[in-house]
């Protein structure tokens, strides 16, 4: 069973995209070459290939250059589209799901993927930092999401996985689904994908929760402030409820 990581991206984010701060092109592919030079040292150990998605059809070369001096250009593919000409009220989740759509059409490494062989799909501007641990205690279901309860009920988008039928059966064209426009409000991207991931037909096994909280090291697109590191209280607090109380998902 193979393991891919797929990361997908917007370097330049077309004018006005609401509830978006971090516009600026060079800092945005910054956040990525960073996050690159961490994964790409992942090939081997962790992932067998990289596929890295991208969809304002900007320039990649950076970013094939960070490959390239980490001695894994052969192991990471590179796709680029235009796909953002959708309104903007649709939401960025919904521009990343559909690249997701992109992804899985046009990239070799995904279209020849057997179905056991298992993608997981993030953000690409973030690091993961305990990925390691992530991928070794996948359980062994088609789809495996992180989902919250508090203070919404939500499913997170900066990273999940998935096997070929769960994304046959469950991930194709979820874009459609997930509208902001549909149901306006806070986060209503990831609220209206963990309705959409709750009705999944139970021929697809789904695991709603990570064994272990993740980490992530990066700038949020919103305000431009850092994500939380795992010594700031509020990560701790959430794994120490993860395993004491597993049944609390915040």
């Amino acid at each position: 069973m193979a393991k891919y990581l797929l990361l997908t991206a917007t370097v330049t984010p077309p004018p006005n995209v609401p509830e978006l701060a971090r516009t600026d092109p060079a800092e945005r592919m910054g956040d990525y070459v960073r996050a690159m030079e961490f994964y790409a040292g992942l090939v081997g150990p962790v992932f067998d290939k990289i596929v890295f998605a991208e969809n304002s059809a900007s320039d990649l070369e950076p970013l094939r250059r960070a490959v390239a001096a980490a001695g894994k250009a052969d192991r990471v593919e590179f796709v680029s589209c235009y796909g953002l000409d959708y309104p903007a009220e649709y939401g960025r989740g919904y521009g990343e799901m559909k690249l997701l759509d992109f992804a899985m059409a046009n990239a070799s490494t995904l279209r020849q993927a057997a179905p056991a062989d298992v993608i997981w799909k993030c953000t690409g501007r973030y690091v993961l930092t305990n990925m390691p641990l992530l991928v070794r205690t996948r359980p062994p279901v088609d789809l495996y999401v992180h989902c919250r309860n508090y203070p919404y009920g939500l499913c997170e988008l900066f990273g999940f996985s998935f096997n070929r039928r769960a994304y046959d059966e469950v991930l194709q064209g979820v874009c459609e689904s997930i509208r902001r426009d549909l149901e306006p409000g806070p986060y209503a991207n990831e609220i209206l994908f963990r309705r959409h991931i709750d009705k999944a037909a139970p021929s697809i096994t789904v695991a709603r929760r990570f064994v272990h909280t993740p980490l992530l090291n990066g700038v949020r697109g919103w305000n431009n402030s850092e994500y939380s590191r795992g010594t700031h209280p509020k990560i701790i607090v959430r794994q120490v409820l993860n395993r004491l109380v597993p049944s609390i998902w915040i």
